[in-house]
């Protein structure tokens, strides 16, 4: 019998209580370490951004400003966990732990958190428009997991199945998507031949067609399209059917 498996619908901390980790501790020392120039040009520079701030122009910017490789993960981890609602629980949270033993976080980084983080998680609104694309990208459908296409071939039998008698080719189509409760679900369907060729017909269509839409909301909005997999063409070998 298989076994049971447990599932959570939406984060798990809803359910189990959110508790600031060893990483976000060390995310954290790390950003107090930051003096006020740093704090002041990463505030102007992320309010000036245009566009959409995806990882890596996130990553960049922050790099430039910092200098500094571990820095630069520990603030981009903040700004895109946190948000400036949270700021005030979590330093409260902090200070209430600060009363256990071996907190690695002392009073001077506790006071200097105090001062830079309202400072420093502030609603971007490039950053802000890369977290509602993100959104946008997966509320809007179940999300391709993967797509085979198998071709084989089917023997034909005499009736008393000793003997070939021909073949019969055949595709099955197989589709594996995220469901609404974030897993797998996958449908099998056989395609004819010429079902085949229309598949292929309509995908080069709206290859086009989206090559023609991203250069359109490139003339109607610069720096309009977001970096996302929706957007993006990555090159990869292709299994073979």
């Amino acid at each position: 019998m298989p076994e049971p498996v447990l599932y959570f619908r939406g984060f798990p901390s809803d359910i189990l209580g959110a508790r600031v980790n060893e990483r976000m501790l060390a995310d954290l020392k790390s950003i107090a370490e930051l003096d006020d120039d740093h704090i002041s040009t990463l505030r102007r520079r992320l309010s000036e951004a245009k566009g959409f701030l995806n990882p890596n122009s996130l990553r960049a910017l922050v790099r430039e400003v910092v200098k500094d490789d571990n820095k630069t993960g520990s603030v981009q981890r903040a700004l895109r966990s946190l948000a400036p609602d949270n700021i005030e629980r979590l330093l409260r949270e902090l200070s209430e732990r600060s009363r256990e033993k071996d907190f690695p976080l002392d009073q001077s980084v506790l006071d200097r958190l105090q001062q830079v983080l309202p400072q420093l998680i502030q609603p971007y609104p490039a950053l802000t428009r890369f977290e509602k694309a993100e959104r946008l990208a997966t509320v809007t459908g179940q999300q391709l997991e993967s797509v085979e296409l198998i071709c084989d071939l089917r023997p034909i039998f005499d009736d008393n199945r000793k003997r070939l008698e021909g073949m019969i080719p055949y595709t099955r189509l197989r589709v594996v998507a995220t469901g609404p409760d974030g897993l797998p679900d996958s449908f099998e369907a056989e395609l004819t031949r010429q079902q085949v060729h229309d598949l292929a017909e309509k995908a080069s269509k709206a290859k086009v067609k989206l090559d023609v839409l991203c250069e359109s909301v490139g003339k109607w909005v610069p720096d309009g399209l977001p970096d996302l997999s929706l957007t993006r063409i990555s090159p990869k070998e292709s299994s073979n059917g």
